[in-house]
């Protein structure tokens, strides 16, 4: 469990979402000094806290040019507030930026997948679409494409059947 991580983490005024943001971006930072990646290209993805991770990163780096949100996109009310999460989740007064939604709007205008399970019991798929519909209406201030979404039949889990092919086409 990353409990006791996330306690010390708080303890010293920081969360363990914030760590490993920052790991991924020193990451790359890293790339980008090795010969051989294209880093112009960079997608990020991930369930669950992966998906946290790949969220908040693409938020804050630029240099992620599309991202992949899979089993984490709802709201903080229906999910992280509504019931038991990990402590990694919690990010102290992320509540004053607002919404996961509103977070995504930070993402806009580069290209957003959505990928959540009809029965995850802890990203209630009723959440998740509200939370993409108001994603969307940020989006659309951008004139940004539209948010792409698979809604597939399952619970807390990765597909990745479409999402795949989204990276694929928007790298």
């Amino acid at each position: 469990s990353c409990m006791h991580a996330a306690m010390l983490a708080s303890h010293l005024g920081g969360s363990i979402a914030g760590i490993r943001v920052r790991d991924s971006r020193r990451l790359i930072d890293y790339l980008e000094t090795r010969n051989g990646f294209d880093t112009s290209r960079l997608g990020a993805m991930g369930i669950s806290g992966g998906g946290m991770v790949a969220m908040f990163t693409t938020c804050l780096d630029e240099r992620i040019k599309a991202c992949v949100i899979s089993g984490y996109f709802s709201t903080f009310k229906n999910s992280i507030h509504a019931m038991y999460h990990c402590g990694c989740n919690y990010v102290h007064d992320l509540h004053q930026f607002g919404e996961i939604y509103d977070l995504a709007g930070l993402i806009a205008p580069r290209p957003l997948f959505i990928e959540a399970g009809t029965h995850d019991p802890i990203f209630p798929i009723k959440a998740v679409k509200e939370s993409v519909a108001k994603a969307q209406d940020i989006y659309s201030i951008f004139s940004a494409r539209a948010i792409t979404t698979d809604y597939f039949e399952g619970r807390h889990r990765i597909e990745g059947a479409k999402a795949y092919s989204f990276l694929k086409a928007s790298l």
